[in-house]
């Protein structure tokens, strides 16, 4: 109703607007993505040392079209060289979009139905028009339940094409052997946030959790964990708007606790905006701890042949 009435936050509409108008919720001109995207496609080359390796983008007739967090190239870039590294090493047929990447959905927040419906559209045009046959979704909580569980709803019919998260792709490729993982090369002790829209509402549960027993050699579980793991405080579209800074924060104070009981000193999350957040947390409440993606914990781990 309050949607309807426009009485949507201004802040978390102009990230929508962002969406509708560029294509993504940052607003990142596609030269700058592509430039972006060519430095890290260095990096790559010069890490696994093969002047072959590549970040494939706009390919047509692949096996995956992977999206992004906009968050990612515009503060988070290990993100996308984790994935490189990790599609890499697999061998992977996979690609990139320049016109749409972005995983995020902020009009789900809000209920705009025809807002969440374009959005939704033009990811689900472009895996039709590249012909991929998966859609992979990046490490995002409510931009994987907005365009996996409730895509189909927006748009009355259901896909054609798999979709599924990354954090189950990075499990489906340890369990299958297409990567090999030394843990030994991840001592730290290592905890694990569970994001609300992957978990509780996604059923994304053990997949992260096989994850990080092959990639960590020291893993610890928050109490409680699961299903039952306090929200980092920014869920909701609260982390968009600025208005709701002071009582995001100390609600957080929850999170900030289970963390620090660990006693870990990496906590890893497969959600950006769960990153962001934890980021605040550890920054204000003085935790000394590192906030890691799934992605960039395996591509750590990796052991390149």
């Amino acid at each position: 109703m309050l949607s309807k009435m426009d009485l949507v936050p201004a802040a978390l509409q102009s990230t929508i607007n962002a969406a509708l108008n560029t294509g993504n919720n940052m607003a990142i001109p596609v030269e700058e993505f592509k430039d972006t995207l060519s430095w890290l496609e260095d990096e790559l080359k010069d890490e696994v040392n093969d002047p072959n390796a590549s970040i494939p983008l706009n390919v047509r007739d692949v096996n995956i079209l992977y999206t992004l967090n906009p968050r990612e190239p515009k503060f988070f870039p290990l993100s996308i060289s984790a994935m490189a590294k990790i599609f890499y090493t697999a061998k992977e047929s996979w690609t990139l979009s320049t016109s749409m990447y972005d995983v995020t959905n902020y009009a789900y927040f809000t209920s705009n139905t025809n807002e969440a419906k374009t959005i939704t559209q033009r990811l689900y045009n472009e895996v039709l028009k590249l012909k991929a046959k998966r859609c992979v979704l990046a490490e995002c909580g409510h931009g994987s339940r907005a365009f996996r569980w409730e895509g189909p709803n927006y748009l009355q019919k259901a896909f054609p094409f798999d979709v599924i998260t990354s954090v189950e792709l990075l499990a489906e490729y340890i369990s299958k052997g297409k990567i090999k993982l030394d843990k030994e090369k991840n001592k730290e002790l290592i905890t694990l946030h569970d994001p609300c829209n992957l978990v509780r509402e996604g059923g994304v549960i053990d997949q992260q959790r096989y994850i990080l027993k092959h990639a960590a050699s020291n893993f610890i579980e928050m109490t409680p964990h699961g299903t039952d793991n306090f929200c980092c405080g920014g869920g909701g579209g609260q982390l968009a708007m600025s208005e709701y800074n002071e009582r995001r924060m100390k609600i957080a104070e929850i999170k900030a606790d289970q963390i620090r009981k660990t006693g870990a000193s990496v906590v890893a999350t497969p959600c950006h905006n769960c990153v962001d957040q934890l980021m605040q947390i550890d920054n204000k409440f003085k935790l000394g701890v590192q906030i890691k993606t799934l992605a960039e914990i395996v591509a750590d781990a990796i052991i390149l042949e």
